[in-house]
């Protein structure tokens, strides 16, 4: 009788896992009733909230991780346990770096630019800060963001450096009378800083973006002391919170 011989699978078929077998694994090694999720997020790959009675969890899983070996796995569980496992946390990283490939990309959105505000005209602010402390060298575009649709805010995020996009944001909060100009200023400096020395990867793979060479340059910069100072008083971060909408 003649067998036929099956073809050796590859690595990646033979670890894919189907999503049930998965969550049966995963209910197994943490000992919790684990409702499960699988996703094609372009941004998180994992997250967990967890029952109230402790007993049971929410996991929502990027699609990469049905093609997890078993010590990964078991990473992904502890993970599940104890959201901030250290060992586990970089194997995880890990695992997440190597299979890239299998997020799919973003759809490119389009980005309007408003430098010029009311009060204050970041695109000039940004020509001189680049020529007083970066020669010229940062290529970055800048404009003010969009205003929040948050009703009460608490707190603000004053600006931010989307690497990907090579774009500075500013809070438009930051465009009222009051608000004193070196400290817009600061707050485009500390974005250009961003811009100029990126990211430095740690051993365990993590990004860090305020390094000692951005915290050194940040407080070099002459205005430091005092737009941190007015950063500190309450009353000015009170009144931000209350301006226009």
């Amino acid at each position: 009788m003649a067998v036929q011989e099956k073809a050796c699978p590859t690595q990646l078929e033979f670890l894919w896992r189907d999503p049930a077998a998965l969550h049966t694994e995963l209910e197994s090694l943490t000992g919790l009733r684990v409702r499960l999720t699988m996703t094609d997020n372009t941004s998180t790959m994992m997250s967990v909230k967890h029952a109230a009675d402790g007993k049971g969890a929410h996991v929502r899983l990027h699609q990469m991780f049905l093609a997890a070996d078993p010590e990964v796995v078991r990473a992904l569980a502890r993970w599940i346990q104890s959201p901030r496992p250290k060992k586990s946390g970089k194997l995880l990283d890990r695992f997440i770096r190597e299979n890239t490939h299998q997020i799919r990309p973003r759809k490119p959105r389009r980005i309007v630019l408003n430098a010029r505000g009311t009060h204050f005209d970041l695109a000039e602010i940004y020509d001189e800060l680049n020529q007083e402390h970066f020669a010229n060298t940062v290529r970055a575009f800048i404009t003010w963001g969009r205003m929040p649709t948050i009703p009460k805010p608490r707190s603000i995020r004053f600006g931010s450096f989307s690497a990907q996009e090579n774009v500075i944001r500013i809070h438009p909060l930051l465009d009222q009378a009051f608000v004193p100009l070196y400290f817009v200023r600061y707050i485009v400096f500390h974005e250009m800083l961003h811009a100029h020395l990126g990211a430095e990867e740690t051993r365990s793979g993590r990004r860090r973006l305020h390094t000692r060479e951005f915290k050194r340059r940040e407080r070099a910069y002459p205005d430091y002391a005092r737009a941190i100072a007015w950063e500190s008083e309450l009353a000015n971060l009170r009144k931000l919170l209350r301006g226009k909408r």
